[in-house]
């Protein structure tokens, strides 16, 4: 499966949540490895605190990062894999699913240009934060089709009004009709920002399902 690097546009407080829940698989993850050791240590027979107990207990440790390591993409999922999740979830929802036509050579080419639309910050009233994700390359194009295909009407109109690119001399009224209109745009960004609002997964639904299952490989 090809995968594609990714950069979004996250709120502020859902980047803080990310790094937080990255923190926690980390620290969940090495609590894991201790337990598995404590546990298998008081079973040892060799003295304890001598260098064959200290050596028996080193081959314990590297067994628990194993198996550790087993059930980590079900107990610990990587960020990739949750925004993934989460915006397939997403882009299934009927004002996002499509069908839509295949993005043209011409339009990709625009898409790289998308960072000159008017800014469309739904969900970032207190900031945004930079974040880059590895993605199924599928999902990506999903994602980049769906967000051109929605917005498309919408840039058509502020082409048509002049409103596109940076104009320090807009009037008032000028400014206020591209953020009208900015405000219905669906960038790549914005759809993202929906899936980690409302549609981010828990791994603790799949455990008790998948765990042991995960344990046995």
């Amino acid at each position: 499966m090809a995968r594609k690097r990714i950069t979004l546009q996250l709120s502020v407080q859902q980047a803080g949540r990310l790094r937080a829940q990255i923190r926690r698989h980390r620290k969940d993850e090495t609590q894991f490895v201790n337990d598995l050791v404590e546990e298998r240590a008081a079973a040892l027979t060799e003295p304890v605190d001598t260098p064959p107990w200290e050596r028996a207990v080193a081959r314990l440790r590297r067994q628990a990062r194993m198996e550790a390591a087993q059930v980590r993409p079900v107990r610990w999922p990587a960020l990739d894999v949750l925004m993934e999740r989460a915006l397939k979830e997403r882009l299934q929802l009927p004002d996002l699913a499509g069908p839509w036509l295949p993005l043209t050579a011409g339009e990709r080419t625009r898409l790289s240009l998308s960072g000159r639309w008017p800014a469309c910050l739904s969900g970032c009233e207190h900031g945004t934060a930079e974040r880059a994700f590895t993605l199924d390359e599928k999902v990506v194009l999903q994602l980049r089709t769906a967000a051109w295909r929605v917005s498309e009407p919408v840039l058509k109109e502020l082409e048509e009004k002049n409103l596109i690119g940076p104009q320090a001399d807009l009037s008032e009224e000028a400014r206020v009709e591209r953020d009208r209109l900015a405000a219905k745009l669906y960038p790549s960004s914005r759809i993202a920002r929906e899936a980690v609002e409302d549609h981010w997964p828990d791994p603790e639904d799949d455990q008790v399902a998948d765990a042991g299952a995960a344990g046995e490989m």
